[in-house]
């Protein structure tokens, strides 16, 4: 920590990285999701 209760922050290249990260498990997981979805309906007979 520095002086003043600053702290400091990683560098610019680590957080993009970590957002990025992030985001792609997010959609990974909301596109699992939506596929689990699909398959309960098709195997309740629900299908498009």
């Amino acid at each position: 920590m520095k002086r003043g209760g600053e702290s400091e922050q990683a560098p610019l290249w680590r957080r993009l990285a970590w957002l990025v990260i992030i985001w792609g498990l997010s959609v990974t997981a909301l596109g699992l999701l939506a596929y689990l979805i699909r398959l309960i309906m098709n195997s309740v007979g629900l299908s498009s």
